[in-house]
């Protein structure tokens, strides 16, 4: 082999050393390599990203955002309303040693502001608010957004998430509107373990109607737990779909209206409750009207599976289970409830009312009217919730029903 032929041997192999190089290097990335891949996978579909240890490790936000008390989420919120982002908050589930993946600490109040058309996606992370007093996430004015939250939990004795409308948005409404909201769990600040002595503290999910109305939308959570007040809805929240697979731990698992302003209406609501046996606890507490309620409950005080306020009226509750029975105070007692068992002969019979007044069906739900024995009547009247009266000229005989009434 002559000289020549060795210099021009020699550059191929170096040539062929240099192509392969680099895939060798590809198969062994770091973890940091990895994750800022992902950050710009997000980037490219015009996400702001917050990450574990941003900005430390690619995202755009995080825990070591400059002067953050929010973990970046704060900072990240307010830059995405500016130019028009979505959001990403990276996430990371608990390990087999129980120890949190993707934490995110609040040592103040999250205050997301007034969105339209947007959209927040993320894995499944915690938010864990560290303060004993005030909410956790408060929300503005909302309108055609979609939100994607993972675990949040409090050590307050405010609301876990706070859905208030104040600020105006572009199309000069303050309101919360057509906007979906998704939530792994609510967890207040009670104990997350059963026992008769255990007290809920804080609300889980408050829909605050006072400043802007809350309608049309679509809220779902995993969970609430360990709250005063599980889900509570006020006056100015409407057409609303709610749902939650579990409620419990709760002195008051679901709460509609108030005494004084109970017009939260035409709500959807579909939960399971269970107090699990927390003393003179309350399945669903209504003050409002025209709602929609699918509920299956266990364990609360005795009669306290419903309880209905006395400005409640019109509404409709589908009831799976019923155990512990329910207590109706409404002034016009025309709540009803869709039982999947029957009272049969074991409803309360009422004393036959002298002449000129009434015996009301103060039960929510329809009962059959059997005369077992009649005097001497000439005529009887019936009214209904709405004070129309009918009265029917004749005797009443044993055996007659008048069929299912409600009052």
């Amino acid at each position: 082999m002559t000289g020549d032929m060795k210099r021009t041997i020699i550059p191929i192999a170096l040539g062929i050393a240099a192509l392969l190089a680099p895939a060798s290097v590809s198969c062994t990335t770091s973890k940091a390599a990895d994750r800022q891949t992902g950050v710009d996978k997000y980037h490219t579909m015009g996400y702001v990203v917050v990450t574990p240890n941003g900005p430390k490790d690619g995202g755009d936000f995080g825990p070591h955002t400059p002067g953050t008390k929010t973990s970046g989420l704060q900072e990240a919120f307010d830059y995405a309303q500016a130019q028009s982002k979505d959001i990403y908050i990276a996430g990371g589930g608990i390990s087999h040693k129980y120890t949190a993946g993707a934490v995110y600490y609040l040592s103040e109040t999250l205050r997301i502001p007034w969105m339209q058309n947007f959209r927040l996606d993320g894995g499944e992370y915690f938010i864990s608010y560290k303060s004993s007093h005030g909410d956790a996430v408060v929300i503005d004015s909302q309108m055609n957004c979609h939100y994607k939250f993972g675990l949040i939990t409090s050590s307050s004795d405010g609301a876990v998430v706070r859905l208030k409308p104040e600020t105006k948005g572009p199309d000069k409404f303050s309101c919360i509107t057509c906007s979906t909201f998704e939530f792994n769990g609510l967890v207040g600040s009670g104990s997350i373990y059963p026992g008769k002595d255990v007290k809920g503290r804080g609300i889980g999910l408050l829909l605050d109607g006072s400043s802007g109305s809350i309608s049309a939308n679509r809220i779902t959570s995993g969970e609430l737990n360990a709250c005063d007040i599980g889900l509570y809805v006020t006056q100015g929240c409407s057409n609303n779909r709610i749902q939650v697979p579990l409620t419990h731990l709760c002195n008051i698992h679901v709460q509609l209206g108030d005494p004084d302003r109970p017009v939260a209406v035409s709500n959807v609501i579909d939960t399971h409750i269970n107090s699990e046996g927390i003393s003179e606890s309350v399945g669903a507490l209504i003050y409002g009207q025209r709602n929609l309620l699918t509920l299956d409950v266990q364990q609360t005080a005795p009669g306290k599976n419903v309880v209905f306020g006395p400005t409640a009226r019109d509404n409709i509750v589908t009831a799976l289970n019923l155990p512990n029975g329910v207590t109706n105070n409404a002034s016009v007692p025309n709540n009803r409830i869709i039982a999947a068992e029957t009272g049969g002969f074991s409803v309360q019979t009422p004393s036959f009312p002298p002449s000129g007044e009434h015996a009301a069906n103060l039960n929510p739900f329809p009962v059959e009217v059997i005369f077992l024995t009649t005097g001497s009547v000439s005529a009887w009247t019936l009214t209904d919730a709405n004070g129309v009266s009918q009265t029917i000229s004749s005797a009443l005989f044993a055996g007659q029903s008048l069929g299912f009434v409600k009052n």
